[in-house]
C-alpha cells in the first residue's frame, strides 16, 4: 500500500473524509488527550456557557485531517509537518464534519 510519490500529485487533486461526531468520538479524544474541560463532557456545565450545549474538541476536529493526508492524499507515508486551524463555528455531538485536502501550488 503506498500513496501519490510527489512528482505524481497535480494541481486540484483532492481528497476528503466526512465524519459525524459522537458521545464515543468526545470521551475516547478526552482520554487520549487530557483535556476533561467540561464543555466537552458535562452537560449541565455546557448549560452555563456560551455555547449552551457540550461541544466536541477543537482538535479532535482538527486531528480529521491526518486522516486525508497519511491515508487518501497523498498517502502511506505522508507526514506533514505543520496545520494552521481557525475554528469558524463550534461542533456539536451529531454534528458531521468534513476535512478536505487540495493539491495547490
Amino acid at each position: 500500500m503506498h500513496g501519490y510519490y510527489f512528482e505524481d500529485l497535480e494541481v486540484g487533486m483532492a481528497a476528503s473524509t466526512g465524519k459525524t461526531i459522537t458521545e464515543a468520538d468526545v470521551l475516547l479524544f478526552a482520554a487520549v488527550s487530557g483535556d476533561i474541560n467540561p464543555s466537552h463532557l458535562n452537560e449541565e456545565f455546557a448549560a452555563t456557557t456560551r455555547m449552551k450545549t457540550r461541544v466536541a474538541h477543537g482538535m479532535l476536529t482538527a486531528s480529521l485531517i491526518s486522516g486525508v493526508l497519511g491515508c487518501k492524499l497523498p498517502g502511506p507515508g505522508c507526514l506533514y509537518v505543520s496545520q494552521a486551524v481557525n475554528f469558524r463555528a463550534p461542533v456539536k455531538l451529531g454534528d458531521t464534519v468534513t476535512a478536505t485536502v487540495t493539491v495547490t501550488t
